[in-house]
């Protein structure tokens, strides 16, 4: 298996495409920055280059933290660290950023600030210079026709206090009138007295009316007004402005003239242009640095923030990916295969070094475990197949503890007591604290190897153990001990009934020669006197030759015995199913008083390589036994068979509800000679376990609460 670094779906442009784009969106700002003439013209385009590549990085920012986020919840390495700095990165590019953007900001507005005052200094005081230049025009010419009117005033006044008293005064004054219009000193003339009543007025001339017929204001001695559309000056004044002092009786002229047209024009446009200066703002900012500058300047930030992220997420991506590849192997490496290797590619050049020396390692643990694997089949095999083995580490917890110790003492669930101590065992499975307290025992002795022999009571059956200790040692220091059992209770049986069958066939060599003779002499002595004695004679010799011949008989019996124990025939086995071969043979005892026999036979028993005739015999002995465990009472007998698949056991169990066996002898009952009976020979049982051995089985004898005894026989079965 080799690792390559993985793909994803959204296809991120690399870091060089980001760093480029900054470029060019720095330069462009900066460029403009120094060519503020090409603002208006240029703004827009960055503008948009910055705000389309924004909601760009956006986009594969967006995917790349929901991808973060699922690598997070499948616990990729590297992903919470990236999240970390991910969420640091942010802080630490914005806050200079956004430091700098409100320095650069703030200072753009102070000079805007300044540009603004240093105008309105400048628009004021040119302001002023217009309209004092405005005013010093007007007052030149009011001050032209002030005068001009003040000179007709005097000449009017002096003509009018000489004719006053006159009766043709109003003529007088109207003749004269018209002579100073001819005279060029106006184009019309209106003389008043106090109350505003016309004393004299000259003809109207239509390009030289008068602006206005207002009466002249008693405060005001003096009005000018103009009128640009006919180019005319109409100037009121009485004669109070020339005493300059409130006379109750006064004149009133109203002159009108023909204005110069080319004054009046200059004034007309020296009083426009002085409204539009009042009227010119400030609008540098908002049109130009606020509306153009600062947004291409604002989103050049937005910009290098986004493409800073971006930067970051390649780089770590770039790092975390072989760093992900480094565990991911590991962790197949920890399942168990160790065929695996990490690719080297461009992205993994900085951890290059890391990944050539986790192949090598890879490879290396994958030669080694080889061997290793080599090596535990042979001794998993052996395990397995020989003794029970108990592997303790220093503090004497168990840390391996084989099949065959379950098989043995009949644990269920050895493998749940690795990781616990022997004691637990003890606690669970009271009938093995015999041996784990020997094994306890030897240990604190300090003895590197210890040998032992062990009689261990079950439930259901009597063990012989022959128990091995040894202590493992490396350099002085205890690494852990490891006890080996072995249930030589089959030897010992072997041993035993070999001894027996050598013992049964001297003994019936040895005594049944002289049983012949012995029963041919009786019988003679029977012939020859049993005519010829009478009474107490004939008693004798009657009692004396049936009590020969009984024994003799008898002996012949336990000499016949010895026979068939010393030299159990050979089984023919055939293809048959136990159930069928129970009830052929049981089917003797339907009618025998004092017995009851009930049948629990499994449904799916397979067939199996059985010898029916002396499974029959082992089936008649051991319901034969059960019916004689009591004479009181009758008896009934339960014969059941059950098919372990899972175990791949076939078990039949004859249980009945009589005395039950005797406790001295119920670890040694299938020993010849072994009995309670008053008659029998103490075979029976010890023949049946040469029978059930012969088909490879196991048989074991048990005692039942509150009463009665319990066989049970396995037969290994392989479909």
């Amino acid at each position: 298996m080799t690792y390559r670094q993985p793909k994803h779906f959204v296809k991120t442009p690399p870091a060089w495409f980001w760093t480029s784009i900054f470029l060019f969106s720095i330069s462009g700002t900066f460029y403009l920055g120094l060519h503020p003439e090409l603002i208006g013209q240029w703004w827009g385009y960055l503008v948009g280059f910055n705000v389309a590549f924004s909601l760009i990085a956006a986009y594969y920012i967006y995917t790349d933290v929901n991808r973060l986020k699922q690598d997070i919840g499948h616990d990729i390495v590297g992903s919470k660290f990236t999240w970390t700095f991910i969420k640091i990165v942010p802080i630490l590019v914005i806050v200079p950023v956004l430091s700098f953007y409100m320095f650069s900001f703030q200072t753009i507005q102070d000079n805007v600030a300044d540009s603004e005052k240093t105008f309105d200094m400048f628009s004021k005081n040119f302001i002023q210079q217009v309209d004092g230049l405005y005013e010093g025009v007007q007052a030149v010419r009011n001050e032209r026709y002030t005068q001009q009117t003040e000179r007709l005033l005097t000449l009017i006044t002096s003509f009018g206090d000489f004719k006053k008293d006159a009766e043709n005064y109003q003529a007088s004054m109207q003749i004269f009138l018209e002579g100073l219009i001819d005279k060029g000193w106006a184009c019309q003339i209106t003389l008043l007295d106090e109350a505003e009543n016309v004393i004299a007025k000259t003809a109207e001339v239509s390009n030289c009316l008068a602006v206005e017929d207002q009466p002249l204001p008693g405060t005001q001695p003096r009005t000018i007004n103009e009128d640009s559309s006919t180019n005319v000056i109409q100037v009121k004044m009485s004669t109070r402005y020339l005493t300059r002092s409130a006379d109750k009786n006064f004149f009133v002229v109203d002159a009108v003239y023909a204005a110069d047209p080319g004054l009046l024009g200059f004034l007309s446009q020296v009083e426009a242009f002085t409204q539009r200066t009042k009227n010119i703002e400030f609008d540098l900012n908002t049109s130009i640095t606020q509306k153009r500058f600062m947004i291409d300047f604002s989103s050049t930030v937005l910009l290098a923030v986004l493409s800073a992220l971006m930067l970051v997420f390649r780089m770590i991506e770039k790092l975390m990916k072989p760093l992900n590849n480094l565990s991911l192997a590991t962790r197949e490496i920890a399942k168990g295969n160790y065929d695996v290797r990490i690719e080297q590619t461009k992205d993994s050049e900085d951890v290059k070094l890391l990944i050539d020396q986790f192949n090598i390692m890879s490879s290396q643990i994958k030669t080694s475990k080889e061997g290793l694997d080599t090596h535990n089949l042979y001794l998993e095999t052996i395990l397995k197949y020989s003794y029970g083995v108990i592997a303790l580490d220093q503090h004497k917890n168990i840390r391996l503890i084989n099949p065959v110790i379950g098989k043995m003492f009949d644990i269920k669930d050895e493998q749940s007591f690795v990781g616990g101590s022997c004691a637990q065992i003890s606690k669970q499975h009271n009938q093995l604290s015999p041996l784990f307290s020997l094994t306890s025992s030897n240990f604190k002795t300090h003895e590197s190897e210890w040998n032992a022999e062990l009689e261990l009571s079950l439930v259901d059956r009597h063990l012989l153990l022959s128990c091995q200790g040894s202590v493992l040692e490396s350099h002085g220091k205890t690494l852990g001990y490891v006890i080996i059992v072995k249930d030589i209770s089959k030897l010992h049986r072997a041993q035993k009934k070999a001894a027996w069958g050598e013992v049964a066939v001297r003994m019936a060599h040895e005594i049944k020669n002289p049983l012949t003779p012995i029963l041919l002499s009786a019988q003679r002595l029977r012939n020859r006197f049993m005519d010829s004695l009478q009474d107490q004679d004939l008693e004798v010799i009657d009692k004396t030759t049936n009590t020969i011949i009984d024994q003799v008989k008898s002996m012949d019996l336990m000499v016949s015995a010895f026979a068939d124990y010393a030299n159990t025939p050979q089984i023919e086995r055939k293809l048959t199913n136990l159930n069928t071969i129970i009830n052929q043979s049981i089917a003797l005892y339907d009618e025998q008083d004092g017995l009851m026999i009930g049948f629990d036979l499994s449904n799916d028993m397979p067939d199996m390589l059985l010898d029916s005739s002396s499974l029959s015999r082992v089936l008649i002995n051991l319901v034969k036994n059960s019916a004689e465990s009591t004479a009181d009472r009758a008896v009934t007998v339960n014969i059941a068979t059950q098919y372990m698949s899972d175990k791949h056991l076939v078990q039949l169990t004859i249980t009945d509800d009589g005395e039950g066996f005797n406790e001295e002898v119920l670890d040694k009952v299938f020993e010849p000679y072994v009995t309670t009976k008053v008659k029998g020979s103490g075979l029976g049982m010890a023949i049946v376990q040469n029978i059930i051995e012969q088909h490879d089985g196991r048989i074991y004898a048990s005692n039942v609460e509150p009463h009665g005894a319990k066989i049970t026989i396995e037969f290994d079965y392989q479909p």
